[in-house]
């Protein structure tokens, strides 16, 4: 099927993900001006990331009993109804449970198009779909960072999350194409997994903390530092620049020097960064346009983490081999580093007031580099194709994954995953001791 019968998806996943985006970034800023303390907004906003947990459970069973289409339409008036019962309740245990809902709602939605995208998709497409859905993302973050901006109240902000995400059901409601099965839910050892692949999970776990950490605590940093809303929305996109446009750059130097090299490189520039931004708080406090170069640096060397760990992780397994399994897993530690995020940086922004929110990353970003700096780059001739994609898809996005297509018909072996990787890393350590 050809691209362009997608673009009612395209369109879907556009009004989504500007309307997860704008509640993402602004219930943060409608909690700081409640005063509520920073552990607390931690903790609501790391509910939004158990809901998605959930979706990837339980959803699976609803879009198979009523279709596509009705599920869709389901998930997306549940997300408005429960981003329109923030304006109604005041309790912030309630605040939590609308925020798992809003969480389940937004994962199952994407799940709905990733299912449809995977099924009307053949290997030769597949790396086009992915990078116009990836393009897609990024304008429409933009886009909801920019609405964020326009200084609105709280509940006009929740008001036009709700209205985007009802948008969303049009395109798919009004679509023409006919309904696909959605996969069966398939079972993997994660212990298992990440044994094989260590580097690839650390970075996608840290990759979860610095982007959705920005994203879901940024903006409460800001405003504690005492910017207006059109400079924490200055902020978060110098981030979300950041990330779109080093993804060529990213792809050169770990196609050229290899994944550990690439992500060593990267956690040392975040690192930086974010020491950077502490002195940056003291040197030039108030100063928006230091807070916004620190904002373009993390986002430069943050976001292409998980790129780079599904990279490493192709790279080391059989070439042969289907990696799905592998990239699921990789994505869910990915949620779990985006669920732990906004926990973490609550509480040390509790304990450290300003300087808890640049030293997380910090510390995290060095722990990285010495870990990467550490591992072995396989040859080039055994390197897998870097593809640019970011964490915040939904569970079917591996199946998109271009570097899955007709040559790799090996299904999925543990063992024979383990005895390939040791094997390669240890012929790898070799060669570069000999060379040495």
């Amino acid at each position: 099927m050809h691209t362009r019968q997608f673009l009612s998806l395209y369109g879907s996943i556009f009004f989504l993900f500007s309307g997860y985006g704008l509640f993402l970034n602004s219930a943060g800023v409608k909690l700081s001006q409640m005063g509520i303390s920073n552990i607390t907004i931690g903790i609501l906003n790391a509910a939004f990331f158990i809901g998605g947990t959930i979706s990837a459970i339980m959803s699976h069973r609803i879009i198979s009993r009523v279709g596509h289409i009705r599920s869709f339409s389901v998930f997306g008036a549940l997300f408005a109804i429960a981003a329109l019962a923030h304006l109604m309740v005041e309790q912030l245990w309630m605040w939590g449970v609308l925020r798992a809902v809003l969480g389940f709602c937004h994962y199952s939605l994407l799940m709905v198009v990733e299912s449809w995208f995977t099924a009307r998709s053949v290997p030769q497409t597949r790396a086009k779909i992915l990078a116009i859905y990836e393009v897609v993302y990024y304008v429409s973050s933009a886009t909801s960072v920019l609405l964020l901006s326009l200084n609105m109240s709280s509940n006009n902000i929740f008001t036009l999350a709700a209205i985007l995400v009802i948008a969303a059901t049009l395109p798919v409601g009004l679509t023409r194409m006919q309904q696909p099965e959605i996969p069966k839910r398939e079972r993997i050892s994660l212990p298992h997994v990440l044994s094989i692949v260590p580097l690839a999970w650390l970075a996608c776990f840290m990759a979860g903390i610095f982007i959705n950490g920005f994203f879901t605590m940024g903006s409460v940093f800001m405003l504690k530092l005492g910017y207006s809303l059109p400079q924490v929305s200055l902020f978060l996109g110098s981030a979300m620049i950041g990330g779109f446009t080093i993804q060529l750059i990213i792809a050169w130097l770990s196609n050229e020097f290899g994944r550990p090299r690439t992500i060593f490189g990267c956690a040392c520039v975040a690192a930086v960064a974010a020491i950077s931004g502490m002195v940056m708080l003291l040197v030039l406090p108030g100063n928006i346009w230091a807070q916004c170069a620190i904002a373009l640096a993390i986002g430069c060397s943050g976001f292409p983490l998980y790129a780079l760990g599904l990279a490493r992780a192709n790279d080391v397994l059989p070439a042969n081999m289907n990696t799905v399994e592998v990239n699921r897993c990789l994505l869910f530690v990915y949620g779990l580093g985006s669920l732990v995020a906004p926990l973490l940086l609550g509480a040390v922004m509790q304990l450290f007031n300003h300087y808890g929110f640049y030293s997380v990353y910090a510390i995290i970003a060095t722990v990285l580099a010495v870990y990467a700096f550490m591992q072995p780059a396989v040859p080039i001739s055994e390197r897998s194709v870097y593809v640019p994609v970011s964490g915040n898809v939904g569970p079917i996005a591996p199946e998109l994954d271009p570097r899955n297509n007709d040559a790799t018909d090996t299904p999925y072996d543990a063992d024979s995953a383990e005895q390939h990787v040791q094997a390669t890393l240890q012929n790898t350590e070799n060669q570069q001791q000999t060379n040495n």
